[in-house]
Formats: C-alpha cells, structure tokens, sequence
C-alpha cells in the first residue's frame, strides 16, 4: 500500500482525480444553487461523477502490482491483471457521451440527424474494433481513440457553426456548453498526436514515459478546469439576468 501511494504521489495521479472532483463538485454546486431545472445540465454533472468514479474504480491495477496481488489473487495471471481493457471501454462512453451531449445543443434538424447516426455509427464501429483487436486486454486500442476525435472535433465544429448561425452568438462565453465544448476540443487536440505513441510507453522508456503523462496530466487539468468556470460562468449570467428581470418589474 506504502509502495502504491508513493506512486500515486510521485506520478502525480492524484491532480486528475482532484481535478475531476473539482468539476463534479463545481457542477452539484451550481445545480443546487442556480436551481437549474435544464435535464442536460444535471445529466452532464452526473456523467462528471461518472468519470471520476471510473477513473478511481481504473486505478485497481496499479494498487494490486503494488499490492503483490495479496488481496487481487483473483486478478493474477488473467487478461484483466491489466486496465487497458477497462479504459478501451471508457472512452468510448466519455466520447459517446461528449459528441451526444453537444449534438442536443445544436439547434439545426439536419446537424442533429446527421450527428446522431455518426454517433451510433463509431458506438458499433468502436465495439467490432474492440472485438478484433490483436490485445485488447494488453493495449490502448488507439484507432477507436483517433476516429472518436475527429468525431469529438466535427461534432464541435457543427457546435461552434450552429452557435454563430443564433442569436446565442451574442452570449456564448455566458454558456456552459461553449466552455465544455472548448475544453474537449482542445484536449482532444493535445492529446490524439502524442496517444499515437503510446506503444513506446515501456519500463525502460522513462523519459518518454514522463513526457506522455505530463501532456495528459495537463490536458486534463485544462479540461476540467475549463468544465468548472463554465459552471460559475453560467450561474453568474443566471443570476444578472434574473437581477434584470426583478428590476423591470
């Protein structure tokens, strides 16, 4: 246990899940104080909870290696010793997630339609993909990573067109969605062209090894971030405009 916090701490795990938690708890916030009545807004907050849960709930591999598997005996000498597996799965559900939450905020029929069968498409894409991967227990089955992010990035793209096409134009850095849709556009951006070289992610490759994480670290610290002052941003363009409202009457 020593051993495996020691890793956590040195590894600087920790700044992702304090970083999700930061997000979910901005969100639960906003939620019970905005009293915000909008579906999606409560269903992406429950998704943050989601995340983090499943990235604690990923961790299981490191903490059994360090453990010398005395209390993960089950787990030794099966496919699922490793997470890969695990995280091969989740980010499916976070890019699935992030490119239907944005297509509902597009106001155009034709975008959604089309958004939609592109979403369902990658899901059984995704599925097969993973179903015919050489090492789908060992490795990132990195092709379902890079497919989902150009479905990530034109799903924002369409956002983005959308938004300029209304009047939301005039009020869009007030907006949850504008923050939620740069932060995973941004991260996706970083984080695809170094994900292509996860192959090089060994014991002996230290160097490398610290370049990767830190890149992802700091993506995630953008994101998440970028999550929480969309929650104060849209709870204090709530709260001017309901100020507004009490002085007309």
């Amino acid at each position: 246990m020593k051993e495996w916090l020691l890793y956590t701490f040195e590894s600087k795990i920790y700044v992702t899940h304090l970083m999700e938690l930061l997000a979910a708890l901005a969100g639960s916030i906003y939620i019970y104080l905005s009293k915000d009545k909008k579906n999606d807004h409560r269903i992406f907050v429950r998704f943050l909870w989601s995340v983090l849960l499943i990235d604690i709930v990923g961790g299981y591999a490191g903490l059994a290696y360090f453990d010398n598997y005395e209390h993960f005996q089950f787990l030794k000498g099966t496919p699922f010793v490793r997470n890969n597996w695990y995280f091969n799965i989740a980010e499916v559900y976070f890019i699935s997630f992030y490119s239907f939450f944005l297509m509902r905020k597009i106001s155009s029929a034709p975008f959604r339609k089309i958004l939609k069968r592109t979403i369902i498409l990658y899901i059984i894409f995704a599925i097969i993909n993973m179903y015919l991967a050489d090492d789908f227990f060992g490795n990132d089955v990195v092709i379902n990573y890079i497919v989902g992010a150009f479905l990530i990035l034109s799903t924002v793209f369409l956002y983005f067109f959308d938004m300029m096409m209304s009047d939301e134009v005039l009020s869009f850095y007030k907006r949850l969605t504008f923050y939620i849709a740069v932060g995973i556009s941004i991260s996706f951006l970083v984080r695809v062209p170094i994900s292509i070289y996860n192959e090089f992610i060994t014991v002996e490759n230290v160097e490398f090894n610290k370049v990767f994480f830190t890149v992802i670290r700091y993506s995630n610290v953008f994101i998440y971030t970028m999550f929480t002052l969309g929650f104060y941003m849209n709870y204090k363009h709530q709260q001017n405009h309901s100020t507004l409202e009490l002085q007309k009457t």
